[in-house]
């Protein structure tokens, strides 16, 4: 049952890592296109670009987690199982310790820019929408950090 549901949520975010770059991709094109062949700017274009940039960079993290792809270091690789449970304990409790940080900030910070109403600089765009990246995926995060340490703990899935 939580595979289908972890298989949900990384296709969901998968489909927004690639929808953003690819937003990414066309608009820093077109951006390119129009400065320098037709010597038109679209001023909007930066805080959009931004915008795409930190939900796929974000988006493209919680999926990392997901899949356990993310940059590890093989020091530990081959220790004995006892070691290496624990080793996978500490990595666990560390990430949750640091993303639930993010998490309460980053629901603070949304929440304080969504009261005071203040916009991105051309893009008639609360910064809160912005912003709102980090505690959403940190929550994706922490879900597949606690699935890793269910199956750490437990040993299925």
């Amino acid at each position: 049952m939580f595979e289908k549901i972890d298989n949900s949520i990384t296709k969901f975010l998968e489909f927004i890592m690639i929808f953003s770059l690819s937003v990414t991709v066309i608009v820093t094109f077109v951006q390119v296109i129009l400065r320098y062949f037709i010597k038109v700017s679209i001023p909007w274009s930066q805080e959009f670009l931004m915008i795409c940039f930190v939900y796929s960079v974000f988006s493209g993290a919680a999926v990392l987690v997901s899949k356990n792809e993310h940059l590890v270091v093989d020091l530990f690789e081959k220790l004995p199982k006892k070691y290496d449970v624990l080793f996978r304990l500490v990595e666990c409790f560390v990430a949750l310790f640091v993303l639930s940080i993010l998490t309460i900030y980053g629901s603070i910070l949304v929440s304080q820019n969504l009261i005071s109403g203040q916009t991105l600089g051309l893009l008639p765009l609360q910064r809160a929408y912005l912003y709102m990246a980090v505690p959403i995926s940190s929550l994706f995060m922490i879900y597949f950090y606690v699935r890793r340490l269910y199956k750490v703990c437990f040993g299925y899935s």
